[in-house]
């Protein structure tokens, strides 16, 4: 006898998902002293909207000093069959306090967001979205920064790795 197994999973999966990054993205926020709550608020709330359209592939928190150097680093990979993962809780999130740095959130997109034509996904960011999301050319290789394993974050299938580069 055999048998498959398929698991899927639904925009609540994606929303508690979504929900273990906040929680990451607010702890970073609080400890770099950049941005407010109320920033934090509209990012999650956009990057649940980009996740439930599909339209998200990876999420990358950037942080720089005062003079524009990269010293911390988080990547979210996307997985939509994330089988066999177990969630962990957030933390590791005590970056340096970083007066006039920034904290930067680049949203890499899917091939479904790609295709559209810029109409279409302008209409939709004005439409849906609270951020204006522009295009940039910020390098999210890390080459210079050591690298570490992060957590995972899952429900039902779906789900987002994280991996943290430091220098």
């Amino acid at each position: 006898m055999t048998g498959t197994q398929t698991t899927t999973y639904t925009v609540v999966d994606i929303r508690k998902v979504v929900d273990k990054f906040a929680a990451d993205f607010a702890m970073i926020v609080q400890a770099t002293g950049i941005h407010d709550r109320n920033y934090v608020s509209k990012v999650v709330c956009d990057l649940k909207i980009f996740a439930e359209y599909a339209y998200l592939e990876k999420v990358n928190l950037i942080l720089k000093d005062a003079s524009g150097t990269r010293i911390r680093a988080a990547v979210y990979n996307v997985a939509e069959s994330a089988v066999g993962w177990k969630s962990d809780r957030p933390g590791n999130n005590l970056w340096p306090r970083t007066p006039g740095g920034n904290l930067l959130i680049i949203v890499m997109t899917s091939n479904t967001w790609n295709e559209k034509m810029p109409a279409e996904k302008q209409t939709f960011i004005t439409q849906k979205m609270n951020l204006s999301w522009p295009t940039g050319t910020e390098d999210t290789s890390f080459a210079e920064m050591k690298i570490s394993a992060g957590q995972k974050y899952e429900s039902n299938t779906y789900g987002w790795e994280r991996t943290n580069f430091t220098l």
